[in-house]
C-alpha cells in the first residue's frame, strides 16, 4: 500500500485507473475495501465491516473517511 496510500494533496484521495481502463478518485482507506486479486478480503481488518477503530490508523489517516 506504500506506492498507492499517500495524501499528496491533503485531500485523503488518489486517482486511480482499473483494468477496465476507469479512472476514478478513490479514497485513502477505501483502498482495503478494493479488490486487488481473487482472494484479497474486501472486508478485512482495516476496513469498518472488519470493524476497525478510528484509533488503529495511523495518526495522519484518522481523519479521513472511513469506507
Amino acid at each position: 500500500m506504500k506506492r498507492f496510500c499517500m495524501n499528496r494533496h491533503s485531500g485523503g484521495m488518489t486517482n486511480l485507473a482499473f483494468v477496465d481502463w476507469t479512472v476514478r478518485k478513490v479514497g485513502l482507506k477505501e483502498l482495503w475495501t478494493l479488490k486487488w486479486y481473487r482472494d484479497s478480503n474486501t472486508a478485512g481488518p482495516w476496513t469498518t465491516a472488519g470493524l476497525v477503530q478510528p484509533s488503529d490508523w495511523p495518526q495522519w489517516m484518522r481523519r479521513l473517511k472511513d469506507y
